[in-house]
């Protein structure tokens, strides 16, 4: 069966690489883009692709679009993120609104037989069993919920929607994300004395580390961290 992946998150830098990645692909799959507005694509890319492409606009939230949405699909990916806002950090709340609609989109893809969940999330939520130098401790403990409180807790509560053993999810902790290069290596593994990643990813390496994990089903029911290396 070729591969129809529902993106989640397409308008968003990493969602935007994603489609530069997968779309010029001969071989590539099809792509479902859920989009509050389609005005966010980029239009050339999406005219160029337009046998491969289908656009359902709608929010998180409205149950309708998520089950157009899901008609056909293979594979769900979010690239969802949360962002920077100051006053979370002066008022130290912590709103979770795109974790919190994980399991009505979980619940359509139930209904619709879709199996294969991919999620971005963060390092700073952090797997028992790993062992941290300073620098990663610093990093990914400590920096993210003092600096960002609302978005580390939102990512972490995505993490812990998506581990979902009735689903085959993969949840992809990601650092620092760059502008690099798509050709950068990632590293994908657990924090310990064996880890190769940086604390910095470039969005384009990325976004072809996902696509091949839909391709390979290498991290099923896992939950790695990546890093360019």
């Amino acid at each position: 069966m070729s591969e129809n992946i529902l993106v989640l998150g397409s308008t968003g830098a990493t969602g935007l690489e994603f489609l530069r990645e997968t779309l010029p692909l001969s071989d590539g799959p099809r792509l479902t883009l859920l989009v509050r507005s389609r005005s966010k694509l980029p239009q050339d890319l999406i005219s160029q692709s337009a046998s491969k492409v289908r656009i359902v606009e709608g929010g998180l939230s409205d149950e309708a679009k998520l089950d157009e949405a899901m008609e056909g699909v293979t594979t769900v990916i979010s690239f969802l993120g949360a962002y920077p806002a100051f006053s979370y950090l002066v008022t130290r709340a912590k709103p979770t609104p795109i974790a919190n609609s994980f399991p009505l989109i979980k619940r359509v893809m139930k209904k619709h037989g879709v199996k294969r969940l991919l999620a971005l999330s963060t390092p700073s939520h952090s797997i028992p069993g790993e062992k941290y130098n300073f620098a990663q401790w610093f990093t990914t403990q400590i920096f993210p919920p003092y600096l960002m409180p609302q978005g580390d807790a939102e990512m972490k509560a995505i993490a812990e929607h998506s581990a979902d053993d009735d689903f085959d999810y993969t949840i992809f902790r990601v650092p620092h994300l760059t502008n690099g290069p798509a050709d950068l290596k990632v590293y994908a593994g657990f924090y310990g004395p064996d880890f190769k990643g940086s604390q910095s990813l470039s969005r384009a390496s990325l976004a072809r580390w996902a696509y091949q994990e839909v391709v390979n089903k290498q991290w099923i029911r896992q939950q790695p961290a990546l890093g360019n290396y």
